[in-house]
């Protein structure tokens, strides 16, 4: 029996898990102590193929279902006593496993081992990508402070290791959640006592790139989960975005674009035109207002839309 299984939840991206598997190869930690388990959720660019062809132990191929879904299918197979899940376009460091199985300590229980994901260098190629990376970065400075202790809203679920049975017996992921599911898991294991421990030598780049359109895309799609995270656990919702407190001016300025954003599109395909502009030409300052105002707007329509 394997020490530790490592589940690769994927959607149409064979290219870059090719690369992803080959990263596993090159890992310290012996590799007849590990099981690889991919789950293709949806996928239809002969993704499972490749996962077979790179080594992969076990392939699950299942009717697209979202990233909680495909995790609690790799949960379900896993035979290793910890289980490290790693999303398909985060490409690990050689002590990756290593870091993680160091991490374990006898006699513990209930906690969340969460690597450190910076976004790879070759990837920041626009201003966009550097607000996200440095988003990312301020995170994880936050975390590192030494007495703090980690909230379900510093969790991330890319990368990340857990006791199989403990996991399982707590139930996994919510897979109504398509995002913010590691935001849900991580709220609901707080609340049982579970507590989150940052590992950063655990280490592996994110291939993380979006542009203007999808970057509101997301934000329209984090709306959703917010308002399914507060009908779910109403007490979460002065914790997110739905429901922070905001000075009286924010509060004006931000219900008089939302009317704006809410009552057509065209609002927020415009902002999202201009940043696209404002990206060609490398206007940073413009771009900051711009994409703040497309994030809220299109976060807004989200929450409205669910």
């Amino acid at each position: 029996m394997p020490e530790l299984s490592i589940v690769v939840p994927t959607h149409d991206r064979s290219t870059l898990l090719r690369r992803h598997l080959d990263a596993m190869k090159a890992q310290t930690f012996p590799r007849r102590s590990t099981e690889w388990i991919v789950v293709c959720d949806g996928c239809t660019d002969g993704s499972a193929q490749v996962a077979r062809d790179s080594g992969a132990d076990l392939v699950i191929e299942q009717v697209g279902s979202g990233p909680a879904a495909a995790r609690n299918a790799g949960l379900a197979a896993a035979t290793g006593a910890l289980v490290c899940f790693l999303d398909d376009d985060i490409i690990a460091d050689p002590g990756w496993v290593a870091a993680f199985a160091g991490d374990v300590r006898a006699g513990e229980s209930g906690v969340l081992h969460m690597g450190y994901c910076p976004h790879a260098p070759t990837t920041i190629a626009t201003h966009l990508d550097r607000r996200n990376a440095a988003w990312y970065e301020s995170r994880i400075e936050l975390i590192r402070r030494p007495g703090y202790e980690p909230a379900f809203t510093d969790f991330f679920s890319g990368n990340f290791a857990v006791d199989r049975k403990e996991f399982v017996a707590f139930g996994g992921f919510d897979p109504r959640f398509w995002i913010a599911e590691d935001y849900e898991m991580a709220f609901r294991a707080l609340r049982q006592g579970w507590r989150i421990r940052f590992v950063p030598a655990a280490r592996a780049e994110h291939h993380f790139h979006r542009d203007p359109h999808a970057y509101g895309r997301q934000a329209f799609r984090a709306g959703q989960a917010d308002a399914l995270l507060v009908r779910t656990h109403p007490e979460i919702a002065s914790e997110v975005r739905i429901g922070l407190p905001r000075t009286p001016l924010r509060r004006i300025a931000g219900l008089g674009w939302r009317a704006v954003a809410l009552r057509t599109t065209l609002s927020v395909n415009l902002v999202e035109r201009l940043a696209l502009i404002g990206e060609r030409v490398r206007m940073r300052t413009p771009l900051d207002l711009l994409y703040a105002l497309l994030w809220d707007g299109q976060y807004w329509r989200g929450v409205a839309a669910a």
